[in-house]
């Protein structure tokens, strides 16, 4: 577990397993490749865009898994017989994940001019609102 203080915090009971995650990732190096953007569009839709240039379709896989957005790209560059003098252009593979609130949904994911532009709809009536019964003993 992870000790974090703050008078805040004490008051969450049960994320013992979110804050060491947290605490990891506040240690890791961000990776910035590939570049992305997330956008704001109004109060329900976003859009991640991701600047993939030289990945094609079939290249890229996005996959909603739970509330995890996974974005993946593998470049198959084996298949080429020239000689490269220069390797400047970033094809290596990659997988971006991005972590989404409970309520939002993918709409579509549109590859166009080397960015990969995914929608997202925040589905209001997706709340839930439960009231816990107490009981008498």
């Amino acid at each position: 577990m992870s000790i974090l203080p703050t008078p805040f915090l004490k008051s969450f009971v049960g994320f013992d397993e979110l804050f060491d995650e947290l605490s990891k990732l506040s240690e890791q190096k961000p990776n910035s490749y590939p570049a992305y953007d997330i956008i704001k569009c109004d109060d329900q839709n976003y859009e991640i865009k991701i600047a993939i240039a030289g990945f094609g379709q079939n290249d890229l896989e996005v996959v909603l898994e739970n509330d995890f957005l996974s974005v993946k790209g593998k470049k198959n560059i084996h298949d080429r017989t020239e000689e490269i003098l220069h390797k400047g252009i970033a094809t290596r593979s990659f997988e971006k994940r991005f972590t989404l609130g409970p309520t939002i949904e993918i709409v579509d994911a549109i590859l166009k001019d080397g960015i990969l532009s995914i929608k997202l709809f925040k589905n209001q009536s997706k709340k839930i609102l439960k009231k816990i019964q107490i009981k008498k003993q």
